[in-house]
């Protein structure tokens, strides 16, 4: 059951800092799936509510165990499996992931409000698919350096390319006839990742330059150079971009660590990225939701080293997060929507919210419509309206 927090009327002074007794109970109701729900008036504006309101459960038909849930998923069960352990449907797991989804990034939103890194950013791209291997995903995550915490991440379709078979040639251009990636649609989210950097970074100087550490693929060069920010910081000796040979050694001394550790666990949690031949996902927006809880649980739940035992940071404490702060998010992960108000998402996470990533149909021949994402509800619409995006 949520707790009742503040008032929902963005015009009420109770809005932004309510103090002492500011509503007044007035009754109760029933439902079959919350069971008894208080019900309350704001003293001020006379806006009513409930505790259901400022639920993680709020409007749900049916209420599922999200922690289990959310466990389910980082084992690698896909939802059916998941569906089928709780005796529920595919898209009643499906509207969960996209609850636990948009829980994760307004938790990350609000923890990092306030933050700024100190670390070099490293750069990279996990291959994964959608719908098929006709259609390769770059999943392009940004880290730091030393404590390995996920900063953003983008979904990005490809054209298929390398070696076919004149039958697979045939087959894509089959499919692009009904649906093509957009050129240069990975070198856009790329540079939406570089445009969020300096908002997440401190302002770097000649002595201590912001280091970014990519791999040799060429893209990164050219949307780091275009960038407004960083050209002018490349000028004056402010950034350093460094490039590793993908064909280096994955070890702790490789500059490419951070992201190199994070793909790692998506492909051994994440089962759409652990068995790529049977398990493809349907829609670059689930994927993303998917993504996201992986990456909170990342951030702020698993130990920055498991051998340090219980007492070990979180990723999230080592990049220097408050821990109380980590701490009051994570209980209210699975129990209240998290308040959104002065806060700012990144482009990656608002189009993810939203449901405007871009995927090819899951059933593409001829006459085929592409995939549509499961409706955003209108109460996350107006969370994401209370913050801003940068």
């Amino acid at each position: 059951m949520g707790r009742i927090r503040y008032c929902p009327n963005p015009d009420c002074p109770n809005h932004t800092s309510p103090t002492g007794r500011w509503y007044v109970h007035i009754g109760s109701y029933t439902t079959a799936a919350h069971g008894t729900v208080p019900r309350v008036r704001c003293t001020a504006c006379g806006r009513t509510m409930s505790t259901q309101t400022f639920s993680i459960h709020y409007y749900a038909k049916r209420r599922l165990p999200l922690r289990l849930v959310s466990d389910r998923l980082r084992g690698g069960s896909s939802l059916r499996d998941i569906g089928r352990s709780f005796k529920v449907s595919r898209t009643a797991i499906r509207s969960a992931v996209y609850r636990l989804g948009r829980q994760a990034m307004a938790g990350h939103a609000r923890l990092i409000a306030d933050w700024q890194s100190t670390e070099r950013v490293v750069f990279d791209g996990l291959q994964t698919y959608l719908t098929s291997q006709d259609y390769p995903v770059h999943l392009t995550t940004t880290l730091t350096g030393e404590s390995e915490f996920l900063l953003d991440m983008t979904h990005t379709v490809l054209r298929r390319g390398g070696r076919m078979r004149p039958a697979q040639k045939r087959r894509r251009e089959r499919k692009e006839r009904v649906w093509k990636p957009r050129r240069g649609a990975l070198s856009e989210s790329i540079s939406r990742l570089v445009r969020d950097i300096p908002r997440m970074h401190a302002m770097p100087n000649p002595d201590r330059p912001l280091v970014m550490d990519t791999d040799e693929l060429a893209v990164y060069r050219s949307v780091l150079r275009r960038d407004a920010a960083f050209g002018l910081w490349f000028r004056h000796g402010m950034a350093l971009h460094r490039r590793t040979p993908g064909s280096a050694a994955r070890t702790m001394m490789n500059p490419l660590f951070p992201v190199n550790y994070f793909d790692m666990l998506l492909r051994h949690r994440v089962k759409e990225h652990t068995r790529e031949t049977i398990a493809f996902g349907r829609h670059g927006v689930d994927q993303m939701h998917r993504a996201w809880i992986m990456a909170f649980d990342h951030n702020y739940v698993q130990p920055w080293r498991v051998r340090l035992g219980s007492d070990a940071p979180t990723h999230g404490e080592r990049a220097g997060i408050d821990e109380a702060e980590i701490a009051r998010v994570r209980r209210m992960f699975f129990r209240d929507r998290i308040d959104l108000r002065g806060c700012s998402m990144t482009e990656s996470m608002w189009a993810t919210w939203r449901g405007e990533v871009e995927g090819p149909p899951v059933r593409w021949k001829s006459g085929a419509s592409r995939p549509r994402p499961a409706p955003i509800p209108a109460f996350a619409l107006r969370d994401l309206a209370r913050c801003t995006h940068f």
